[in-house]
């Protein structure tokens, strides 16, 4: 396998490169200029020049067609391509064939095996070739972190990758069951562009390690000379408003930073206690007012990306500080005036007092205003729906969002795949995979994480019970629209609950366009959501002593219906291995055995041994969906004390993937 890579792959590789046409001079696109797109926020406030315009590929499932069809919620998002090509003998699938001028913006998985490979403006030898892993994890020279790296679980890329002709990217035999997104920018005009090569990026190294820095601490960002910092304090009751009005020649606000000086609730507090946090920043209210029009209403604490209460991260254009501080450091133009209002729905005086840095700005007619708003629903999870995060007419620049979920129970909320319209598209030219892989991490992973352009702020657990906190900000992909953007996310729940989701949505639009929705009060209160408990009387899987001989043994939580929302999870075990999981019963006696076992496609055959006794047939744990089985294992002679049971793995359904694994919930006794 050759792997070429940055620098070190060998002079042949440099070589190579070097007779490869990059251009002339004078090129408009290239990947300094992208780069320097990565952290700068005023370039969203303006019709993007040249124009461009956003779309994904992706391995969503192909049965979905047609919101009127069937099929449009269809599930199986791995493993699609747009064909299979043999080259040099080897099959390769691909992912991409994008014809430009463009550039890729970002690539993401939730599994990146096997070798991939990038051939630009119709090459017939790849200039990338590599492990994908390798790609997407950060090990390329000048490709590191923060552009390239895993976060819970989700593998990303943020780096422009641009191409005067074409691009297409293949993956080899060994990623044929990926799950995969890549997000490229087409240009509408004809523009020059220089393609992507290696070697630009030596030639760069020291202005990428400069944007690195940039994007992990903000206040390196460029800001205009002679700023001035408008500082406020009030306090806010439901009968009192607050106002700033700032008026005179074109400007824009390039950082809001807000803080309620309240004295935090005592810990014993009662949730619905109006000095909780989560209900303070809930309940109080921004709008905005640029030129006498009204762009933004939301809830304090969603504006910032953080919902319920004070869950801290730090984003590139987004931040929620430890001491409560809120940062926004998106460009809010104006030409004429601008007002920020404050007001309260709580019983309780918000005390706030806020920074309000503004500035000069070169206003045109390609200048948008600020826009955001919030939507929240408190929905039964079937039918299964698409969800509005945005529906709005006229010219402007979709740049991303937060949403809240707050879910009565340990299964996943968030098999929903986003889908974007643009312009009156009869099928949505970005189609994804699931809600968390649009979020940027993967496999509905409760794990917390904080990057320059998405982060998991919040969740509560077990699982993916409570509430959940995610956010995604477009910077580099901003999604253009020219006459319309319509941005759904399914609606698709493991099971069926009545569930919250809020969802805070940021775009830049022409004046007199489209503006926010109205807040719908009766939503704003956080729902209390108490932990899931568990089975009565069950004798709980992951709480037992356990043994292998083989594999891994863990507490997987938020998987199926499982009581409490954990239980026993054997994994990468071989066949003939064993795990000995030790039953306490109190009192000696012939009982009846239940068992609640989670079943799923990658679970295995395993024989079933209590006490040295075997049951007459093993136990096939596969289902097509992830799903909780209740099944009686026979009744026994029970020792007080310590009963062993054993599980040997013996193989998998002929219908299954690879796994294998096995997944015990808990185990009921009923004494004969």
């Amino acid at each position: 396998m050759r792997l070429e890579v940055p620098m070190r792959a060998g002079l042949w590789l440099v070589l190579l490169l070097t007779l490869s046409p990059i251009g002339s001079a004078d090129e408009t696109v290239s990947v300094r200029s992208l780069l320097s797109q990565m952290t700068d926020l005023e370039y969203l406030t303006r019709k993007p020049s040249p124009p461009f315009k956003t779309a994904q590929t992706s391995s969503y499932d192909r049965a979905s067609k047609s919101a009127d069809q069937p099929d449009w919620f269809a599930n199986g998002d791995s493993g699609h391509f747009l064909r299979m090509e043999t080259v040099e003998g080897r099959n390769e699938w691909v992912l991409a064939d994008l014809k430009g001028p463009g550039a890729v913006v970002r690539f993401w998985s939730a599994n990146p095996n096997g070798t991939v490979r990038f051939y630009f403006d119709g090459e017939s030898r790849p200039r990338i070739e590599c492990p994908l892993a390798d790609l997407l994890g950060g090990r390329l020279d000048h490709l590191g972190d923060p552009f390239a790296y895993v976060s819970s679980s989700g593998w990303n890329l943020y780096f422009p990758v641009p191409y005067a002709q074409s691009l297409k990217i293949t993956v080899d035999e060994g990623g044929r069951g990926i799950y995969y997104h890549v997000g490229y920018r087409t240009y509408v005009e004809p523009i020059k562009v220089k393609t992507f090569s290696w070697d630009q990026l030596e030639t760069l190294k020291t202005e990428i390690v400069k944007t690195g820095k940039v994007l992990l601490n903000p206040d390196r960002r460029r800001l205009p000379e002679g700023l001035k910092t408008h500082a406020l304090s009030a306090v806010v009751t439901r009968n009192r408003p607050f106002a700033l009005s700032i008026g005179g020649k074109p400007s824009a606000i390039f950082e809001l930073k807000v803080k309620l000086e309240n004295q935090s609730a005592p810990e014993f507090a009662k949730w619905e206690d109006p000095a909780q946090w989560h209900q303070l920043l809930r309940r109080t209210t921004l709008r905005a007012f640029f030129d006498g029009e009204k762009t933004v209403e939301t809830p304090l604490g969603d504006f910032f990306g953080s919902a319920p209460g004070i869950n801290p991260f730090k984003t590139f254009p987004f931040e929620m500080r430890e001491d409560g501080t809120m940062v926004c450091r998106l460009v809010m133009p104006f030409s004429r005036s601008c007002r920020l209002e404050f007001s309260t729905q709580s019983p309780v005086p918000v005390k706030l007092s806020a920074l309000v840095k503004v500035g000069a700005y070169n206003w045109t007619e390609d200048s948008y205003h600020f826009k955001a708003q919030w939507l929240a629903d408190r929905l039964s999870t079937r039918p299964m729906k698409d969800m509005t995060f945005l529906n709005v007419e006229g010219e402007g620049v979709f740049v991303g969002g937060n949403l809240h979920v707050g879910n009565p129970t340990a299964g996943w909320w968030g098999e929903g795949d986003e889908k974007v319209f643009i312009d009156g598209e009869s099928f949505p030219s970005t189609f994804g995979t699931g809600t968390e892989d649009y979020y940027g991490y993967a496999w509905g992973s409760p794990a917390k994480f904080t990057r320059p352009y998405h982060a998991q702020p919040r969740c509560d657990g077990p699982g993916s019970f409570g509430h959940t906190s995610v956010a995604r900000y477009h910077l580099i992909d901003a999604i253009p629209f020219a006459r319309s953007i319509r941005f759904f996310i399914e609606l698709w729940h493991w099971g069926e609950y009545t569930v919250d989701y809020d969802r805070t949505v940021y775009w830049y639009g022409k004046p007199r366009q489209t503006g926010p929705a109205r807040i719908q009060m009766k939503q704003l209160p956080p729902r209390n959501l108490n932990e899931p408990i568990g089975v009565p009387g069950a004798i709980e899987g992951e709480k037992l002593k356990s043994r292998v001989t083989g594999g891994t043994v863990t507490m997987q939580e938020g998987i199926g219906e499982a009581s409490a929302g954990r239980h026993l999870w054997w994994t990468w075990m071989n066949v003939g291995d064993k795990l000995t999981v030790e039953l306490p019963v109190d009192q000696a006696g012939v009982y009846e055995l239940i068992a609640n076992f989670i079943c799923a496609h990658d679970y295995g055959i395993h024989k079933i041994t209590v006490n040295a006794t075997p049951l007459p047939e093993p136990f096939d744990f596969y289902a097509p969906n992830i799903t909780a089985r209740k099944v009686t294992l026979g009744t026994f002679n029970l020792n007080s004390g310590v009963n062993r049971i054993e599980f040997e793995c013996l193989g998998k359904n002929r219908a299954a993937t690879d796994g294998r694994m096995l997944g015990l919930d808990y185990f009921l006794l009923k004494k004969k």
